[in-house]
Formats: structure tokens, sequence, C-alpha cells
């Protein structure tokens, strides 16, 4: 039992000895504030106390790793033999420099390097933080050269006062000088972008010179403005900025780009791009005004996060209401760019509608109906989806198939002869190959032969006027030289149940008929009147 008591009692002092021997020799306790802004050419001290916390002496080293244009001092920069449980206190003391040309940060690092018996044990190293605001820096006149003025002027206040002389002639200079050389430079250029350049950024531009010009040139007396001011004016800076230079993008994409784009797009064949020109326009005005709204919002630090969040679902829930439209919105870009027809072509639609397109927009497109001379709006999304006729391909020639029917028994060749010296009769039916006219003996049908023609016009908008000349010219031709136009002919033949001929059952005549039919209302109407006569007495009997 005692060999274990005294095992226990080794065990516990061992461990509370863990701590003590775990920890450093050398305590170097910070007992000050590490962060000093100075002046130029002021000092300031940095204190740290050097604490020996174990059993046998230590010698200490202090050393300041130097700083470009500060003056560092240690004391000390040795201590000999620490005795065990003794505190060393150390100061650094620094200078800052006497002038610095802005707002200057430096970090200042103490090393304290342990040793015991010649030997290093450990480091240890502390670090301070130095600045010199931007107030007492260097005053130079815009920002690049020292100020030449001679006292009282040699100051600040003369920085400021040549600053804002220097800024008005630079303005002046701007406008009077660099403007009308680029100007003159480029009016020989065929059109007028250069001048409507110019003109949109004339103004916005010297607006920006007088207030960088006041910003910078207030930087000089920013030992007599407040910060909160100075923050104040800056952003008022930066709100100002942002608004002009999304004003000059607005400007110039709206009237250089776009105009540009519409002068390209009148040289062009096509409309598509008379139509997209617009919708570009319109995106890119939204886009513009999204941006710079964003962009004052983080100026402000206003959060996006929500007004991001709010724009997704809210296009979400537009583009589920707004399906309907979307699609319109994209069939008038398919109409547009594939084409299937073009303002001013005659379509036929499918419930066999003759229409002229007269405008194709980017949700409808308007036709004119020739049925009922009326203006007709479709959506894009049907007509994309229904199966649309286009008559005025300008690139096909018009033509007309047509049959005529004649009796039997008629002179085949002399019908065919008959037909093309009809068609040789009008001008506008093409008689040179390949396109020449074609007469073919084409069926023996029920009650006529019929001949198929084919005719190719040299314009589409003479199609129903060739329909009518041969319509006219053949029958007027075929009525001079006695050929048979067949058409539909019925024989009745009706019979008289329950009469008194003297055939009986046998067909009577249809004149027959008909005339005794008419007979019968005369003969009423003779008895009806012997029956109002009052001075006709009973018939006798």
């Amino acid at each position: 039992m005692k060999f274990r008591a005294a095992g226990a009692v080794v065990l516990l002092l061992a461990v509370l000895a863990l701590p003590a021997s775990a920890q450093d020799p050398i305590q170097i306790l910070d007992i000050d504030t590490y962060e000093r802004t100075l002046a130029p050419a002021s000092f300031t001290m940095f204190n740290w106390t050097v604490r020996n916390v174990d059993v046998i002496p230590y010698n200490v080293t202090i050393e300041a790793t130097p700083i470009a244009g500060w003056m560092v001092s240690v004391v000390p920069t040795q201590i000999a033999d620490l005795a065990p449980n003794r505190a060393t206190p150390v100061r650094v003391e620094v200078t800052a420099p006497d002038s610095v040309p802005g707002e200057t940060v430096a970090t200042l690092r103490v090393v304290f390097t342990v040793y015991q018996d010649g030997a290093v044990v450990f480091l240890v190293q502390r670090t301070a933080s130095l600045s010199v605001p931007s107030i007492y820096a260097e005053k130079l006149v815009l920002g690049t050269f020292p100020n030449p003025l001679p006292s009282p002027l040699d100051n600040e206040w003369g920085v400021f006062l040549l600053d804002v002389v220097l800024w008005l002639g630079i303005s002046a200079a701007v406008l009077l000088v660099v403007i009308p050389i680029v100007r003159r430079v480029l009016a020989g250029t065929k059109t007028r972008v250069a001048d409507v350049v110019i003109r949109i950024v004339r103004t916005p531009f010297l607006i920006l010179i007088f207030l960088y010009g006041a910003i910078q040139s207030l930087d000089a007396l920013d030992r007599y403005v407040s910060v909160v001011l100075r923050e104040m004016l800056l952003a008022v800076y930066q709100v100002a900025l942002t608004i002009i230079l999304f004003y000059l993008a607005y400007r110039l994409f709206r009237d250089v780009a776009v105009f540009l784009a519409r002068t390209i797009s009148k040289r062009t064949a096509t409309h598509v791009d008379e139509v997209i020109v617009p919708i570009v326009e319109k995106i890119g005005l939204a886009a513009i005004a999204l941006v710079a709204l964003g962009t004052l919002l983080g100026y402000l630090n206003v959060d996006l996060t929500l007004f991001v969040a709010g724009g997704v679902v809210t296009s979400m829930v537009i583009a589920f209401a707004a399906q309907d439209t979307l699609s319109n919105f994209f069939s008038g870009i398919f109409i547009l760019t594939d084409r299937p027809f073009q303002e001013g072509d005659i379509v036929i639609l499918p419930d066999g509608d003759w229409a002229e397109v007269r405008k194709i927009g980017m949700r409808t497109t308007r036709l004119f109906r020739f049925t009922d001379a009326s203006s007709v709006t479709i959506p894009n999304n049907k007509l994309v989806n229904e199966k649309i006729a286009n008559f005025s391909n300008p690139k096909d020639k018009g033509r007309v198939m047509m049959t005529f029917g004649v009796g039997y028994g008629s002179d085949i060749e002399k019908v065919k002869r008959i037909i093309r010296e009809v068609m040789q009769g009008n001008l506008h039916i093409i008689q040179d190959d390949p396109m020449k006219p074609i007469v073919r003996f084409d069926a023996m049908a029920d009650s006529a032969l019929n001949f198929f023609v084919l005719v190719w016009i040299d314009d589409r908008a003479n199609r129903f006027d060739v329909i009518d000349y041969l319509n006219s010219g053949l029958y007027t031709r075929f009525s001079q030289e006695r050929i048979e136009i067949p058409f539909p002919q019925r024989t009745i033949h009706m019979r008289l149940e329950g009469g008194g001929s003297a055939q009986a059952g046998a067909p009577l005549d249809l004149e027959d008929i008909l005339r005794d039919r008419a007979r019968r209302p005369e003969a009423q109407r003779a008895h009806r009147e012997r029956d109002d006569d009052p001075h006709e007495g009973p018939e006798e009997v």
C-alpha cells in the first residue's frame, strides 16, 4: 500500500509539472496599444515586458527591423542574465519621416531572441502598425509637382489656388482648342457620326473635368475639411460620375449605334434588320438603365441580394403569365428570319381566304383579306403552326392550270389547234421554251373529252386576267366552231298513280301535266264566280 501511495504522489507531481515545463521560459507581455497614427516628424513609443518564468537565467537580445524613411530605436537592446521570476521593460521609439507624398502605412517588427549558454533557445516576434494620414502629406499641384508660389502661398492654400486655376484652364482648353481641332479633322468624313459624338460627349465631358478638378483641388485642404464632409463629397462625385457615364452610354447607343444600324439596314434587301433594330434598341436601353441603377445602389451601400432574388422570381412569374406573348414574339422572329412570306405577299390562309400581308410585327401579323375587304390581325404563333400558301414568291413565274371539256365526237386535233390559237393571242402568256404552253388530251370522262392546259405568265398579278381570257376566248371559239361544251343533264319521267288514263300506268308528258296545272286555277276561279252571283239560282238537276 505504501508503494502504491508513493507512486500516486510521483504521478501527481509529474502531471502538475507538465504545464510549467511545456510553456515558454521567457514571456513577452503586451502592455500597450500597437496601432498609432503620427504626424510627419513626430515620434511614438511602444512598450513590452520581458519576463523569465523558468528556473534558470537567460540572455535576451531585442532587435527592430528598419523601416525606410523612419527612425527606430530600441532600449535596451540586450538583457543579460535575466534571473528567474524577474521582468524587464523594453521600449521602442519610432519617429515618422519629415514629409510623406501621401497616406503612408508601415509595420514595425520587433524580434526577441532568447539565449542560454550562447545557444538560441527560441525566437519571439511582436508587431506594431504605424500610419501617417494623407492630411499630413506634402501637397503637390495637380498631385504632380511642388508648389512654386512664394510666401504666404507656399502652403496647401497656394496648392488649392493653383489647382483651381489649372483645372479651369484645362476645361477652357478642351472647349476652345481640342474640340474644334477634332471637329475640323473629322469634317471630311462622309457620315456625321463624328459630329454627333462630339456634340454628345462635349458637355458631359466638361462636367466630369469640373467635378474631378473640384474633388482633386479639395484634397489640398483635407486638413481643414472634415472626413465626413470629404466622404460625402466623394459619394456625390461617384454618383454624378455614374449618372454621366451611363448617360453617355445611353446617348451613344441610341444616337450613334442605333443610327448606324438603321442606316445599314436600309441598304439591305431584307426587312429583318429593320424590325430587329428597334428590338435591340429597347433591350439595350433597358440593360443600360438596369446596370446604372444597380451601380448607383451599390454606391449607396444598398444590398442588392433582395432585388436580385425578387427579380428572378418576378421574371419567372412574368414568363409563365406571358408565355403566349413570348411565343408570339419568338414566332415573329422566326417569320422575319426564315421569311416564309414578306410584307406585300399574297397568301392563302388555311380557311381558303386570300389575303395580302400588310405588316409583320413582333407579336401579330396584319393582313388585308380580299373576300370582305377587311383588315385581319393574326397572332404570329398561329401563322407559324399553320399551312400558309404563299402566292407571291418573286423568284417564281406565275402559272395557270385549267381543264376544258368538249363533247364526244369532237375533232381532237381541231380542239388542240383552237386552244393554242387562243393562248397565242394573250401577251401575258409566255410562248418560249422552257415555259412554252402545254395542251394535252387528258382523259375521256363520263360525259366529256377533257383537255389539260398549262400556261406560264409573265407576272403573277396577271393570273386572274389570263384565267378570264382563256375562259372567255375558248367559250367564244368553241361556239363559233360548233364544238359542243357538255354540261350535266337530267331526264325526269313521272307516273300518275290511280288516274283514269286510257293506258293505265303509261307515262304522261311533262308538258301536258304543266298545261293541266295552268288550266286548273282558271276553272276554280270561274266556279267561285258562279257561286258568288246572286241572280243565278240553283242548278236544276
